[in-house]
């Protein structure tokens, strides 16, 4: 990415934290007041966002695990880069829903006094999990590569780069092999705590008996497929962005192509059957998609924009690595309509029959719109982690520490 580009997008992360800004004061003064979530929609755009991180980190968790348990060597170059991709996601989502669930300072609760009956504990564990992994997965990747920067004297930052090797200023045949040891044995050990991690966000929504459009066991499958379609597209688009390589990105494009209709299908599948089932609960919530007031986001966004269009562009361009990374960009800015369908028409729907006659409060409807306040905060986390990644490209070196990986995948 060249420095122009690189300047406006630090630029429009700032500037999101700053407009940001006051959701989240809202968010810390006044808790969930200001919001618009209430008894009947306790689930808002927080949760949206939450499970359009997790896609995102389930791609760069997919890409590490090709590259590392199943080491496939076209992959090589993007390995660093995944790793940090699934940390920098894996925060915004750890930051997103504990906005959402009450007080952030009182996280540490679900570990010192657990409900080991609770999905939510075992998200909990499984997100911190996935962190203790990561983080040293991460800087075995990047220690020979950081020791290094610390000897450069033409490169700014020494004192940083030295304080993040603990002084070590040389780096042996020892070393390399230790650390790649490592890296192999963190690689083996995230894959079934990662898949459990994924597959544990489905199962949050579809063991809510309440909730017939949830209650399935093709939930978690539907949640595993987003999460990797939306990932994979972010994947292949920084692959086009930092490694902009045919031999990379086409290959990309067929996988992103491939999990596309595979997800489509799935979703077509779960129409049909919600349609056929003539469940009333079921039919009014699948009406609320396609009819109700926000059917564009059902029509227009997520088909025609998030899908029609990037299938098109995959299918009728394979070959050409920018109509594959304009593809998997729409893919991507577009799946947040994927998951507000998944999320509030379920909430939309009363499920005992003249429950909205009964009692009147703006915390009583089942007709949520996110309010400014909960925008701000997405807005917020978002420009974070988009910063963060933004620095860690620049400032890490997740690029150059992939470059003649292919020996030691």
């Amino acid at each position: 990415m060249n420095d122009k580009w690189y300047k406006i997008l630090i630029g429009v992360c700032l500037a999101g934290l700053v407009v940001g800004s006051w959701g989240m004061f809202q968010r810390l003064a006044y808790g969930h007041l200001p919001m618009n979530y209430g008894s009947f929609v306790p689930w808002g755009l927080w949760v949206a966002f939450d499970l359009f991180f997790l896609g995102l980190t389930a791609g760069a968790f997919l890409i590490t695990i090709l590259t590392y348990v199943f080491r496939i060597k076209l992959l090589a170059n993007l390995g660093p880069l995944a790793v940090f991709t699934v940390l920098v996601t894996l925060m915004a989502e750890f930051l997103i829903i504990i906005l959402d669930l009450g007080h952030p300072l009182r996280t540490y609760r679900f570990l010192i006094s657990p409900n080991i009956g609770s999905m939510l504990f075992w998200l909990v564990v499984f997100i911190v999990s996935m962190w203790v992994i990561y983080v040293p997965w991460l800087y075995s990747l990047l220690r020979e590569q950081l020791i290094l920067y610390s000897q450069d004297p033409h490169r700014p930052g020494q004192t940083f780069y030295r304080w993040l090797t603990f002084g070590k200023t040389t780096y042996t045949a020892e070393d390399r092999r230790r650390d790649h040891r490592r890296s192999r044995f963190l690689s083996f050990l995230s894959l079934p705590i990662g898949v459990i991690f994924f597959g544990a966000h489905g199962a949050i929504f579809a063991i809510l008996h309440n909730r017939p459009l949830w209650n399935s066991a093709m939930l978690p499958l539907i949640f595993i497929m987003a999460a990797l379609l939306s990932g994979g597209a972010l994947i292949t688009f920084l692959a086009y962005l930092f490694q902009p390589s045919d031999e990379l990105i086409h290959p990309l494009g067929h996988v992103v192509l491939m999990i596309l209709l595979s997800f489509l299908f799935l979703e077509a599948l779960q129409f049909f059957v919600g349609y056929q089932s003539k469940v009333t609960n079921i039919v009014t919530s699948l009406d609320l998609i396609v009819f109700g007031p926000f059917w564009w986001a059902f029509w227009i966004v997520h088909l025609l924009i998030g899908s029609i269009i990037p299938a098109f562009l995959l299918i009728r361009y394979p070959e050409n690595s920018k109509m594959v990374a304009w593809a998997c960009f729409l893919i991507i800015v577009t799946f947040l309509a994927v998951r507000l369908n998944y999320l509030f028409p379920d909430l939309a729907v009363y499920k005992l029959e003249g429950l909205q006659n009964t009692f009147f409060h703006s915390r009583l409807r089942t007709d949520y719109v996110p309010n400014l306040n909960e925008w701000l905060v997405s807005l917020w986390v978002t420009s974070l982690g988009l910063l963060i990644f933004m620095l860690g490209t620049r400032w890490l070196p997740v690029i150059a520490a992939g470059r003649g990986e292919e020996e030691h995948v």
